[in-house]
């Protein structure tokens, strides 16, 4: 275990009575899916103590009613942003902001784990008032974000996966990190009502897979070409599973792309919450697509994976607890640098026959049982 003050040693031997936790790890999803497995081991560890979690609205829909969670601070990213850009609308960001702070600091939290590394998230730890603020050293941490934590722990090589490197803060903290668990979403009689829903208008009673061809706007270098997408589907119908393309807001044309180059064989899902996306994914019997959040959201919830990575590093970002396929360019070498990698010639090289040789690996393999 590293080095904490007594008080905090002492909380973390008795199971964590009389300590409360900020876990702060601002989004994205797919990040945000990734951290569950380490928060949800610091639970296991830490039975008694009292766990709140600070990320990015929409995000905090995932946080909601988690059964190893206390509580969840949702911060209104876009109205910050807007409020904060122009002098006329600075009184009403100072009262946002201030708002925000006072909610986090009358949580009295003694320890912060500090999952996202950067200078936001950094201020944010520092202000809730914590003494003791637990980040990473090296790589994992940018924009001076050392310099707001009391107590780092390395970030491991390149190439570790970005769930490892969740899991070495709880293991700093003496937390058993064995078995991984999954990402332990509380999935409601509304959420899997509604997933039932659209597999059953699409599917019937037949298999089926999702397929998203989708990404944030930020991350639009993560959208696999729509013909990878195609020939997804083209081998899954092969096998008698139906596909279907799901996608989140603006990224319509991205779905309507992916139909098309499945010659109309794919069908397209209506728009769903995140959480009866998880409930529809839970049910899938595999899940094609990008490096992007619904990937992630797909581990979390048991459902096999075949990821497409072109800009992105197959090893950071590797599928988790699920039976997956990682598809990338043959011979591609990955540094493990974001900048480097997605400079690297993006989907160049990956063919839609090596979808289809995943597709028909990964559908041979019994689907584990959720």
């Amino acid at each position: 275990m590293i080095d904490l003050p007594p008080s905090v040693r002492a909380a973390i031997g008795d199971h964590g009575r009389d300590l409360t936790i900020l876990v702060i790890r601002l989004g994205a999803m797919g990040d945000i899916v990734r951290t569950l497995p380490a928060v949800r081991l610091l639970r296991f560890g830490l039975p008694d103590a009292r766990i709140h979690w600070l990320a990015w609205e929409p995000w905090t829909q995932l946080l909601h009613d988690h059964p190893d969670l206390d509580g969840a601070i949702g911060l209104p990213r876009g109205a910050l942003a807007a409020q904060a850009r122009s002098p006329l609308s600075w009184p009403s960001f100072a009262r946002s902001a201030g708002g925000l702070l006072s909610e986090i600091r009358e949580l009295e939290p003694g320890l912060v784990v500090d999952f996202h590394g950067d200078l936001r998230s950094g201020l944010l730890g520092r202000l809730s008032g914590a003494a003791v603020r637990l980040g990473y050293a090296g790589h994992q941490q940018k924009e001076g974000n050392r310099w707001l934590t009391t107590v780092r722990v390395p970030s491991g090589d390149r190439h570790t996966p970005r769930v490892e490197r969740n899991l070495d803060l709880v293991r700093a903290l003496g937390a058993p990190v064995d078995p991984i668990p999954d990402a332990g979403l509380h999935l409601g009689d509304e959420d899997r009502e509604a997933a039932a829903r659209v597999a059953g208008a699409l599917a019937g009673t037949r298999p089926f897979a999702i397929l998203n061809a989708g990404a944030s706007r930020r991350q639009a270098y993560k959208k696999p070409p729509a013909r990878l997408l195609g020939a997804a589907a083209r081998s899954l119908l092969l096998r008698e599973i139906v596909p279907i393309v799901v996608h989140g807001p603006g990224e319509e044309a991205d779905a309507a792309a992916a139909i098309e180059a499945s010659g109309g064989s794919s069908l397209l899902a209506p728009a769903t919450s995140l959480k009866a996306l998880a409930a529809l994914l839970a049910t899938a019997r595999v899940f094609v697509g990008g490096d992007s959040g619904p990937l992630h959201l797909a581990c979390g919830v048991g459902c096999p994976v075949i990821g497409l990575y072109g800009p992105t590093d197959p090893r950071v970002n590797t599928p988790w607890g699920v039976p997956f396929v990682a598809v990338s360019p043959p011979g591609r070498l990955y540094t493990g640098i974001k900048s480097k990698d997605r400079a690297s010639g993006g989907f160049d090289g990956l063919t839609g026959e090596d979808v289809s040789r995943a597709v028909d690996a990964l559908v041979s393999l019994p689907r584990p049982e959720s």
